[in-house]
């Protein structure tokens, strides 16, 4: 069973009903929890303690706090993501594996330092900083390490790009759009075949 591991802007679409992709992911969570309500075991939506730290330094940084708008939000979060995801060393593994095949493939070959951040990486065709937040790959490492479904607005085309061939896959899926959830063929069909759905 695959769960679901939601990003920062992801939570901040689903509870801010004044932003425009407010629709789209909410609409993705009742459609994914409308899937579930007849399977055996039920996929989880899930928040990493990194997102949960991404929160806290935005609401401590904020140029305008509003205490009330930030518990509200924080109170959310709590409420619909009970359980956050915490880092284990399977993660960590993940995580070495996934830098290094992105050190591997677009550290420049004069500049290379084995200390490179991801955010120096650049795209060996046009020079260009790819702009890899380390975050990122850690809840790639996460979605990975965990066989989870990543549900990002962020393109992730060079994590994705290097992730190929990994066992479990890094998966992605983006909920700005309508009706982009989806449950794992394999799911529907042992509950189609054992009479759920």
């Amino acid at each position: 069973m695959r769960d679901f591991l939601l990003d920062t802007q992801t939570i901040r679409y689903w509870h801010d009903s004044g932003c425009s992709q407010h629709m789209a992911v909410s609409g993705n969570v009742v459609v994914l929890r409308q899937l579930a309500s007849s399977l055996e075991v039920k996929p989880k939506l899930l928040v990493s303690v990194v997102t949960l730290g991404e929160i806290g330094f935005g609401h401590r940084v904020a140029l305008t706090p509003d205490p009330r708008a930030q518990a509200a939000y924080v109170k959310f979060v709590e409420d619909e993501l009970p359980n956050p995801l915490e880092l284990s060393r399977d993660v960590a593994d993940a995580y070495g594996h996934l830098r290094t095949r992105l050190f591997n493939k677009y550290a420049p070959g004069e500049k290379r330092r084995p200390k490179m951040r991801p955010e120096q990486l650049v795209d060996p065709a046009t020079a260009k900083e790819l702009q890899i937040q380390e975050n990122d790959l850690w809840l790639c490492a996460q979605a990975v390490a965990h066989d989870m479904v990543l549900v990002t607005n962020d393109r992730m085309t060079q994590i994705m790009h290097v992730a190929v061939g990994l066992n479990p896959p890094l998966l992605v899926q983006n909920w700005t759009k309508p009706n982009e959830v989806s449950i794992p063929a394999y799911l529907l069909w042992r509950a189609v075949r054992s009479g759920l759905w």
